[in-house]
This record gives structure tokens, C-alpha cells and sequence, in this order.
């Protein structure tokens, strides 16, 4: 019981000193989209913040989690769905292509960085309403 207790309070410890870390990415680069390649770039860099952000929420909450409870399984799962997620963001993307997939890539890529960030943020904002749960 009481080392039960330790491993808790020792967990919301590492939570809370781990949610006051900074991002690399200022978002208020977000306010000053306008269709150029900058939009891609902003994206691209909230992405990677957030992809840190998820993985360190994700490892948080997993320690909260008893071996081999069905959650444990449950949370890796929801993890790789949103990884799955982001092959749907070509849809954006080649929409506003006409459709054609035979582009590099290259075409509307602030379209396809958009819809990979909102994913990307909308798992962060879930994570971290799991993790206030999970050290409640």
C-alpha cells in the first residue's frame, strides 16, 4: 500500500514537472498564415512539438497503468489510430489537386501540414485530459 502511494505521488511528480516544459515552436505563427511556404513551415514545427508532447503524455499515463490491465492495450491502440489517422490528410490535400496523386507531394502542402496539426493537437488536448484523470 504504501509503496503504492509513493509510485503515485512519484508520478505526479514527473507529470507535473513535465508539463511545464517548453515547446520549440512559438504558435503565434498560426495567427500569421497566408499560403506560403512559412504555413508549412509553422506546421511542420508545432507538429514535431506536439509528437514529443503526445509521446512523453503517453509514457506518463502508461505508468499509471497496472501491467496487463486492458488499458494498457486500449492506449497503444488509440496511439497507433491517430499515428493511421494522418494517411487520411492526402484527401485534403488532393482535393485541392484536382484529385491527381501523381504530384510529389509538393502540391498544397500547408493543406496536408493543417489537418496533420489539428490530428496532432486535438490527441495532445486528449492525452492531456487522460493524464489529468490518471492523477486525480
Amino acid at each position: 500500500m504504501r509503496h503504492a502511494k509513493l509510485q503515485t505521488v512519484l508520478s505526479l511528480i514527473y507529470f507535473f514537472l513535465c508539463s511545464v516544459s517548453i515547446a520549440k515552436t512559438d504558435p503565434v505563427c498560426l495567427k500569421h498564415l497566408g499560403g506560403g511556404s512559412g504555413d508549412d513551415q509553422c506546421y511542420q514545427d508545432l507538429i514535431n512539438d506536439l509528437i514529443l508532447d503526445n509521446q512523453r503524455l503517453f509514457k506518463s499515463i502508461l505508468t499509471t497503468i497496472p501491467n496487463g490491465n486492458i488499458h494498457e492495450k486500449l492506449l497503444e491502440e488509440y496511439m497507433k489510430s491517430q499515428d493511421r489517422g494522418i494517411q487520411y490528410c492526402e484527401l485534403q490535400r488532393n482535393a485541392g489537386a484536382k484529385w491527381k496523386v501523381e504530384h510529389d507531394g509538393s502540391m498544397f502542402p500547408a493543406l496536408y501540414a493543417q489537418c496533420v496539426y489539428d490530428i496532432r493537437k486535438n490527441q495532445n488536448q486528449f492525452l492531456n485530459d487522460l493524464a489529468e484523470m490518471a492523477y486525480w
